[in-house]
């Protein structure tokens, strides 16, 4: 906050006045033209002391006058040789020459001041636009091994009763530019670039996911995605931001920008919409209350995707109080309008219309012995209807879906721990008319094995099913909404890990899982078009225990001149499957094994 500037005497004021320009000026630029007050009492309000345009302080003289009490001195007590020779002055020629002088010297000097200030207004203004450009990136190389997961298939499909793919290497180079005008305006942009697989094994009949990792995709025109392209303009009256940007809320269970480094594995998806937002704290920058409306149309979500002609209209009002790396607690309310365009999977368009309620708080504070406790908690509510599940007796499904995550943890510099519980609500029946089944977003990643790939590729498999050319004639309507990416559904479970930093070079990490399905685990390709509900391995779907994972990671990290960051290490993890991946005999599930060599650097 800039202060109001004090009263000045009368040749003090016209000594400083150039210099109060330019600090009303460099103020202006760094608080991007805000008005320029002194903040008195609780707030700015009522205890405010506005300033004029000059800098100068409604409190303090104008134009250079002098002072009420100079004026107030009496003529009997001044000095009387000054008096005498002021009179002097005034009646010799001497007098006069030098009356004469000084006039002349006071035009100089108004003069100068005015070149000053006229000089310093430039500069503030050159400050205010000048422009800046900053570029950073990150490159990610992954190689994986893992031993082959088993899938349900049907003959006709030609598919393996396997993934087929047991190794694998990834790239991903992500570029990040921002040019700034001032601190009133900037415009950001990211791309993903050469994102996929580079060398290795395929994978099989699972081409319903969203990433299916096959056909060396890093050089295919998907391993292209521009994700940001917006404009950020700050004005006195709060942040106006437009184009296509990131959305992300609270622990990123449902709006999730894909830029949080997880535990384990990597973020990889990302929402982006094409947005306008207004943000702004209405009852002053001192009250730390914000109040967020935007407008919507989905780029890309979990949901749609607007090149495939999902079309996702999205209202959204958000409030928090508090700062969101802090203590913070707030309420993000969506009202989404979702339509996809007639395919192949129906003969009309197909509709979603729901409410989403999120709540998010977190608080952190200091404890005895140094450390720092963090508390944070996210709940979801989803509400609505849709077409998207129709069949022919019914049109419409109502949609009800719960999910919710609480983070406990204490971090120091050489040590962090944290448990997290989630929850999902799960579906034992698609065809009751309601929809109950929630998935967190991908980027929300829990573990290595069980929900990035265990699940995911279930369900991938059983909507590549539902759309297979050689079991069905149309694909069933909902099913390309089948595939969990990756994100925790129908389950509920418990996430502990562990971070020790013995030297700034290097991080090790360790952790385990445990998950629970919310509700009987049916396959719902099944379930549908031969009326059978059983696991998605074909086992009793009663069986809820989903295992018990354990992980572990060595990072190495090194940092180079340039603000180069090196990154290089080895990850992996242990699945010890539950008895909802028995298969129709009741065996169970091989353990499952996945190991990682990361390598990255950062610019």
């Amino acid at each position: 906050m800039v202060r109001a500037m004090q009263p000045l005497g009368d040749e003090r004021a016209k000594g400083a006045s150039a210099l109060n320009v330019l600090a009303l000026a460099l103020s202006m630029a760094l608080v991007g033209a805000a008005p320029v007050v002194a903040q008195a009492g609780d707030g700015a309000q009522g205890g405010a002391v506005a300033a004029d345009e000059s800098g100068q302080s409604e409190l303090g003289p104008g134009d250079g006058e002098a002072p009420p009490l100079v004026e107030a001195i009496d003529a009997e007590d001044a000095d009387p040789d000054l008096a005498d020779a002021e009179e002097a002055a005034e009646d010799g020629p001497e007098g006069e020459t030098l009356d004469e002088d000084a006039a002349e010297e006071a035009e100089d000097t108004e003069e100068v001041e005015e070149e000053a200030e006229e000089v310093d207004e430039d500069l503030a203004r050159d400050a205010r636009w000048k422009p800046r450009v900053g570029i950073h990136g990150e490159y990610r190389l992954r190689f994986h091994v893992m031993n082959d997961l088993p899938l349900h298939t049907e003959e006709r499909t030609g598919f393996p009763d396997r993934l087929g793919q047991n190794y694998w290497a990834t790239q991903w180079l992500r570029l990040t530019g921002e040019l700034r005008f001032g601190d009133a305006f900037r415009i950001v942009g990211q791309i993903d670039v050469a994102d996929g697989v580079v060398f290795g094994e395929d994978t099989q009949g699972v081409t319903a996911a969203e990433i299916a990792r096959e056909d060396s995709s890093a050089f295919a025109r998907s391993g292209f995605d521009p994700r940001w392209l917006y404009l950020d303009w700050t004005t006195p009256a709060g942040v106006v931001r437009a184009g296509l940007q990131p959305s992300h809320w609270g622990l990123g269970l449902l709006a999730n920008d894909g830029t949080k480094e997880p535990p384990f594995g990597d973020y990889r998806y990302g929402n982006s919409n094409l947005r306008l937002l207004f943000a702004t704290r209405p009852f002053g920058q001192g009250v730390p209350f914000t109040l967020a409306l935007a407008g919507d149309l989905v780029y890309q979500d979990p949901l749609a995707e607007l090149s495939d002609g999902e079309r996702a209209l999205q209202g959204v009002i958000a409030a928090f109080a508090g700062d969101p790396e802090d203590d913070v607690i707030g309420a993000y309310f969506v009202r989404r309008s979702q339509q996809h365009d007639a395919g192949e999977s129906s003969t009309q368009s197909e509709t979603l219309d729901v409410w989403v309620l999120d709540l998010f708080a977190k608080a952190t504070f200091t404890e005895p012995s140094g450390g720092e406790m963090v508390l944070a908690f996210e709940g979801v509510h989803i509400r609505g209807d849709t077409t998207f599940t129709r069949t022919v007796d019914r049109e419409r499904d109502d949609v009800r879906q719960w999910l919710w995550a609480a983070q406990a943890g204490r971090r120091t510099d050489v040590f962090d721990a944290f448990l997290e519980a989630g929850f999902t609500s799960g579906d034992s029946n698609t065809e009751d008319g309601v929809q109950r089944r929630a998935t967190m977003h991908p980027d929300h990643r829990i573990g290595l094995i069980l929900f990035p790939e265990v699940i995911a590729w279930n369900t991938a498999r059983a909507a590549t099913l539902a759309g297979a050319d050689a079991l069905v004639g149309r694909p069933s309507p909902g099913s390309d909404l089948l595939p969990t990416n990756g994100g925790v559904s129908g389950a509920t479970y418990l996430f502990n890990w562990y971070t020790v930093r013995p030297t700034k070079w290097l991080d090790l990490k360790a952790g385990w899982i445990w998950a629970r399905a919310t509700s009987d685990i049916v396959d719902p390709y099944r379930q549908r078009s031969q009326s059978r509900s059983v696991s998605y391995l074909g086992g009793d779907s009663g069986n809820r225990d989903l295992g018990l994972e354990l992980d572990a990671s060595v990072m190495f990290h090194f940092d180079l001149k340039n603000d180069i960051r090196v990154q290089i290490g080895l990850e992996g993890g242990v699945f010890f499957p539950g008895h909802a991946f028995d298969d129709a005999t009741g065996n169970g599930m091989d353990t499952l094994g996945l190991g990682r060599i990361r390598a990255a650097f950062m610019f």
